[in-house]
């Protein structure tokens, strides 16, 4: 009896999401193209839904999947940019929609009253369930480019309504194409401490062979201790030359499942875990984003499922061993590697073990962590790493520019998961401190800002970066230059006042545009550095000035001003 109760269960469930399924229609009007998966590997975080082309171009008709209420807007200069989440009832989901042009009427008009009642562009807003009610196919908004986005399409995303936590939208039979399976460049085996590989302590990577849609590696291997393995992949879609993320990796060590990775289910509480996911170094050093087929120490993902020795593989006997590595995209296109390693308990090292180094510091990952020095006090939370580490840290003379040492603080290839306190100190002039900083430097003259507030005698921040640190100061103001602006009056029969700012030092904090005095919405993509304002109705006819402050991250101001005549 619980048997049968079990299966109608299942079947219940079944049934339902099918129904849930066949509930939402498409987003956009046009065949949906993917240039981007869920849970496709990101920086510092999966991809928390999918991206969908929009034929090049910005503009194109945004709907809602089904009916519901807008519960939130937001507009920000970094992220989404300009997004609309729809919570539908009926379903326990609600919807996303980012990285948008432009707004409905409608909508527009709740969110340009908040605009101007915080006198801000990036604002969050929670509308009132009966305040923006929508109908499924509804147009909400126009596709765009805004935000984080590096081209024109749309970010779409479906999260359960009641945790927030996005689910695969490709499971809910969106009409898309896909009958390619997932492409494997490159395996990566992972030696450990003592592990032997061929004889070497050494980790190997592998260029994959395809043969017969099968791939295959071209060497025999042999190990001596434990080991782990990674892999290079991508997968692709009917009609789309996008390199986009594979759904789910499944790793057999003689038939018998020894870890499994999906892509159903992401939570942004632990989405940054990705950096314990991906084989970072690989990422940093050659730009190649390695699933690890194992699990280090400190990584809260819940997206791993039968877990033998956290993926780790270990032989003791000298036979040979199948393993069998299986990759999928959620339409059901698979690939596979299949090769055998041959165990060996003869341990012959052919590479000598480095020597201790002295500038080293055995750091743990889940132990606090304090490091000082004459010039540098560093202080890292418990659980702020992934793995034990030996901590490195040297440093260079000053170089033009730079006031006091290059701090060389480990490597910049070991990821960081907290914001660690960094404080460093230098002979600077008390009329030039407030405009200094720390920096990260690539030591070719090139800086990025991170910040800092001088604190007995050193210039503090956080950050969650290992690299090259120093002090540098900006006096330098902002640019502003004039686009439609001609010797202080904005052009004749020009209904947008558009300029360009920048600042490519500390970067800019913050603007503000004003006509006769009163603030105004001014428009900003970063990624173009463009500002524009777009005169409405609101504007009375007659002589207008215009003002615009921009500030940068040590406070150095640019102010300008003109007129104009409406």
């Amino acid at each position: 009896m619980k048997f049968i109760n079990v299966l109608l269960l299942t079947y219940i469930l079944l049934i339902s999401q099918n129904i849930l399924a066949q509930q939402y229609t498409s987003p956009l009007d046009f065949n949906l193209l993917l240039s981007g998966t869920f849970g496709e590997l990101r920086n510092n975080h999966f991809h928390a839904g999918i991206d969908i082309k929009t034929e090049g171009v910005e503009g194109q008709k945004v709907r809602s999947i089904a009916d519901g209420y807008i519960s939130r807007i937001k507009v920000s200069t970094w992220g989404y940019g300009k997004v609309i989440y729809i919570t539908h009832p009926e379903t326990g989901h609600t919807s996303v929609y980012a990285h948008l042009q432009r707004f409905n009427e409608r909508i527009n008009s709740f969110v340009k009253k908040e605009h101007y009642q915080k006198e801000q562009f990036e604002i969050e807003y929670f509308p009132k369930k009966n305040d923006l009610p929508v109908s499924q196919g509804e147009i909400i908004a126009l596709s765009g480019n805004s935000g984080g986005s590096s081209g024109a399409h749309l970010h779409f995303e479906i999260r359960e309504s009641k945790n927030a936590h996005p689910i695969n939208p490709l499971k809910f039979k969106f009409s898309i194409n896909d009958n390619i399976p997932p492409t494997l460049k490159k395996l990566k085996i992972y030696a450990f401490d003592t592990t032997l590989i061929n004889g070497y302590n050494k980790s190997r990577t592998y260029n994959l062979k395809k043969k017969n849609n099968t791939y295959y590696l071209e060497e025999e291997i042999t190990i001596n201790g434990n080991f782990a393995l990674g892999i290079f992949t991508y997968d692709q879609s009917d009609g789309s030359y996008n390199k986009n993320g594979v759904y789910k990796i499944s790793l057999y060590v003689d038939d018998s499942l020894h870890y499994e990775f999906k892509a159903d289910e992401l939570d942004f509480k632990t989405n940054r875990y990705i950096n314990a996911h991906i084989d970072y170094c690989e990422k940093i050093e050659n730009r190649k984003k390695y699933h690890r087929c194992y699990k280090l120490p400190h990584n809260k993902l819940k997206n791993y499922s039968n877990l033998v020795n956290n993926g780790i593989i270990n032989f003791n006997d000298s036979l040979p061993h199948k393993i069998n590595l299986e990759v999928s995209d959620i339409f059901g296109n698979i690939s596979n590697i299949s090769f055998k390693v041959k165990s060996t308990n003869q341990p012959f090292l052919r590479k000598c073990p480095a020597p201790k180094d002295p500038l080293n510091t055995f750091f743990k990952f889940n132990t606090a962590n304090i490091f000082k020095k004459k010039n540098i006090s560093l202080h890292m939370q418990a659980f702020s790493l992934y793995e034990s580490i030996m901590f490195h840290y040297n440093t260079s003379d000053s170089i033009s520019g730079i006031f006091g040492e290059i701090h060389h603080i480990h490597y910049n290839n070991t990821p960081v998961h907290k914001k660690y306190v960094l404080a460093l100190k230098a002979n600077i002039a008390n009329s030039l401190k407030n405009k200094t900083y720390i920096a990260t430097t690539d030591m070719k003259g090139g800086f990025s800002y991170v910040g800092g507030e001088w604190v007995n005698g050193f210039l503090k921040t956080k950050t969650r970066k290992f690299g090259n640190f120093c002090i540098v100061a900006d006096t330098i103001m902002p640019k502003i230059t004039e686009l439609n602006i001609f010797e202080g009056k904005v052009l004749k029969n020009q209904n947008t006042i558009k300029l360009r700012i920048e600042d490519k030092n500390s970067g800019i904090k913050s603007y503000r545009g004003e006509i006769d005095g009163k603030w105004i919405l001014m428009d900003y993509d970063h990624k173009k550095g463009l500002l524009y304002f777009d005169i409405d109705q609101n504007i009375n006819k007659g002589e207008h000035t215009f003002k615009l402050k921009v500030i940068d991250n040590v406070n150095n101001t640019k102010e300008y001003k003109a007129k104009f005549t409406y």
